[in-house]
């Protein structure tokens, strides 16, 4: 039996931005000789990906587009329990990144200081508050325009995430190594399609900084 592997992104909440996320590894140590070698690759990578950056933009409903036609994925319909949880957890997030005075002082959450099991039950309580306050808000005051795509066969299980309103492109993944290998591909080919004006390249806008980082990651 081949091995599996699982690639995914879960938004968690955070007060700097629209995710946080735990890291597990060094902690303000010193760099081994392999992820300083990493860092080398990855820097002589970016250079190239910046050199190789041409304008040629694609709107988001002309994505959601090839990826239907052009990679054979399906959408998930709106009223599936799949679609309903990342919509309520996308939504959640966006709304604390971008309308965060709509949730008042839980758009605050105090930071996670100590690893112990009380600090680590009253975090995760605040997160659930928060959660649940944002689900409380109007979608006429705040909404998000989520579109799920998933693809099944026999070693991988793939979906593309397209969020319009806010211009997000993810991706979600589980399954042998190689399958793995291949998606991470697609998923390139899909950002690289979705693409960069030549005022994004101008300004070094979002966009473009996203584009670069996934072409030489």
């Amino acid at each position: 039996m081949s091995r599996k592997r699982v690639s995914a992104t879960t938004i968690i909440g955070g007060s700097d931005g629209p995710t946080s996320i735990f890291l597990v590894g060094n902690k303000g140590g010193k760099l081994s000789l392999r992820q300083k070698f990493e860092r080398a690759c990855y820097k002589i990578r970016k250079k190239r990906a910046v050199n190789s950056v041409k304008a040629d933009a694609h709107t988001m409903d002309e994505v959601c587009e090839y990826i239907v036609n052009e990679l054979g994925y399906t959408e998930v319909d709106k009223t599936e329990f799949r679609y309903k949880e990342e919509y309520r957890e996308m939504r959640a997030s966006f709304l604390m990144q971008y309308r965060p005075e709509l949730l008042g002082e839980l758009a605050e959450i105090p930071k996670l200081e100590n690893h112990d099991k009380e600090s680590l039950k009253y975090f995760f309580e605040q997160l659930e508050m928060r959660q649940k306050a944002a689900e409380s808000i109007s979608t006429d005051l705040f909404d998000i325009d989520l579109h799920i795509f998933a693809q099944t066969t026999n070693n991988l299980e793939s979906s593309f995430s397209i969020e319009k309103n806010y211009e997000l492109i993810s991706s979600s993944s589980s399954g042998s190594k190689s399958e793995m290998k291949k998606f991470e591909k697609l998923f390139r080919k899909v950002y690289i399609y979705y693409g960069v004006t030549q005022k994004d390249i101008d300004e070094h806008t979002k966009r473009y900084e996203e584009l670069v980082r996934v072409l030489a990651k």
